[in-house]
């Protein structure tokens, strides 16, 4: 089990390339080094500079690698289609560009669904046009990922459409294992009631990137029981640096080492952009709890 370690701009409160407040993508190239990482994701369409030249010799100084880019879009929306398809143009144009074969694709949280985070039971769920709108918009995705050497890789992520065990299985049924993987985030997992070494062995055949976060417990049981959404639950403290939230991860990196997991880690702690203060010292505690268990 020869794992690489990365992290990700949302960890500096970047969702949106275009909202205020963001810090500068040089800053966070900066400070992921610093806190031990020698990978990063691209996070948001626009985040990163999408000259290549540019962006390869930003990273080249810094020594630092892209393990992945991001497409979060309202994928479960068919008017969003069109939007989508152009930012997924973008994206895979410039991963090819730079030689990096992931593009991680997410539907993200929207508001029919963001108040039902952990509620599988009552969450609704779309309609069967409508789940087959979407997967139609992620298989155009894949397709057009696929002809530019990139690997397109799902991650079902709490406050989508994609999120509970069922709805995972409903994507990945419908589209081949040879044209869509799987990118699975621990902490959505566990957030949205499911055991995050189940599904790891569960899917361990199309499982190719992870998502490493760890969940506060009783900041989980307030966001469920005050219904307020992903947003507002990450700017509370939902995340922590790993070891400190209520995640067994003694259970995940057993069976990674069961199915010699090869992939990337990517660690995460979501928040505000007005909480940036103590990002790398957080980021840091995460490597070095990595650094301590599993590598």
């Amino acid at each position: 089990m020869a794992m690489k370690i990365a992290c990700a701009p949302c960890s500096w409160g970047v969702e949106n390339s275009e909202q205020g407040g963001n810090p500068s993508w040089a800053k966070v190239l900066v400070e992921a080094r610093e806190a031990g990482y020698e990978g990063i994701e691209l996070g948001p369409v626009g985040y990163f500079p999408e000259d290549p030249a540019i962006l390869a010799s930003s990273l080249r100084v810094r020594g630092m690698k892209v393990c992945a880019g991001n497409l979060h879009g309202d994928f479960s929306s068919p008017g969003s289609k069109q939007e989508i398809l152009v930012k997924a143009r973008r994206v895979i144009d410039l991963l090819s560009a730079i030689g990096v074969d992931k593009l991680i694709i997410m539907d993200r949280a929207n508001t029919a669904r963001d108040a039902y985070v952990g509620h599988g039971v009552i969450a609704p769920r779309l309609k069967q046009e409508q789940l087959q709108a979407m997967i139609s918009t992620i298989s155009e995705v894949a397709e057009m990922a696929a002809e530019k050497g990139v690997r397109t890789l799902l991650h079902p992520s709490s406050g989508g459409f994609v999120a509970f065990s069922d709805e995972i299985a409903s994507v990945l049924n419908a589209i081949p294992a040879e044209r869509l993987g799987l990118c699975l985030d621990i902490g959505h997992l566990f957030i949205d009631g499911m055991k995050p070494e189940e599904f790891i062995r569960r899917y361990a055949n199309r499982l190719e990137h992870l998502h490493f976060k760890d969940v506060d417990g009783q900041q989980l049981h307030n966001a469920m029981r005050d219904r307020c959404g992903m947003t507002n639950a990450f700017s509370k403290g939902l995340t922590r640096p790993l070891g400190e939230g209520s995640i067994n991860f003694a259970n995940v990196f057993k069976v990674l080492k069961d199915i010699d997991y090869q992939g990337w880690i990517v660690v995460e702690q979501e928040r505000s952009v007005t909480q940036l203060d103590y990002v790398k010292v957080d980021m840091a505690k995460s490597r070095g709890y990595l650094a301590e268990h599993c590598v």
